[in-house]
């Protein structure tokens, strides 16, 4: 057995291919990353890492959903960078639960939902739960994460030095160091910046204080960056993605 790319298979292999494996879903985004990262950094972060997860679990890993809830200002800048297309959380939550139904009556049992966009979480997790009220899930079973979600702190200052919570984390070191083990030719060190005020998480606040929306976009530090950071960082992620399935 190994990984299997969903869109690859012809009619007559999906369902089998999905007996007795997990079927992963990577979540993502096109938001602003600042100067330094592409738009498409969530949606390329949940693609790799669900790969790297599947070729260690044998999963199947289905189409890459790369649009995304709308970015807030203090976690990725919200309207103040241009570029990010995002979806309300009505049509979210509407996407998520039709695919997760589609790909059960399929034959799916097992699914994990990866998501790479931290304004996802909510919807993500109110989709999972409207298809348990309605009776999609009686013979599946399902696990939705953040990646973030399974890294502790620790790990974090162990990787890089310094951690100020993930909710500064948007195109900062985690990010970046990610991108540049997935897909350095797409990542421009040079035009990285540091951003060292510490944003408050969870409040929203309109206008937007200019200091909450970071430095052209970056919410930490990235010019110490560099791809064993991301190396260690995607091990990390594999082996305990893995374990919890």
């Amino acid at each position: 057995m190994s990984a299997i790319k969903y869109e690859n298979l012809s009619w007559t292999e999906t369902k089998n291919s999905l007996e007795d494996r997990w079927l992963i879903i990577p979540i993502g985004a096109i938001e602003q990353h600042g100067p330094h990262l592409p738009l498409a950094v969530d949606a390329l972060l949940a693609e790799h890492i669900s790969w790297d997860v599947a070729e260690q679990i044998d999963a199947v890993v289905a189409p890459t959903l790369t649009y995304g809830g709308r970015s807030l200002p203090n976690s990725g800048g919200g309207p103040s960078y241009p570029g990010t297309i995002h979806l309300q959380g009505n049509t979210l939550i509407d996407m998520y639960y039709q695919i997760i139904t589609r790909f059960v009556h399929l034959g799916a049992e097992k699914i994990l939902l990866l998501n790479a966009h931290w304004e996802n979480e909510p919807f993500m997790i109110e989709a999972v739960e409207i298809c348990r009220e309605y009776g999609v899930l009686e013979q599946a079973q399902v696990l939705a994460l953040s990646w973030w979600s399974v890294i502790d702190a620790t790990e974090m200052e162990r990787i890089f030095g310094e951690f100020h919570g993930w909710h500064v984390e948007h195109a900062g070191q985690a990010e970046t160091a990610l991108m540049l083990h997935y897909a350095p030719e797409l990542v421009c060190m040079d035009k990285a910046v540091d951003y060292h005020e510490v944003i408050p998480a969870g409040i929203y606040q309109h206008p937007t204080p200019r200091s909450w929306v970071g430095n052209q976009g970056v919410l930490s530090p990235t010019q110490h960056v560099v791809p064993e950071m991301g190396n260690q960082l995607a091990i990390l992620l594999k082996e305990k993605i893995s374990a919890l399935v």
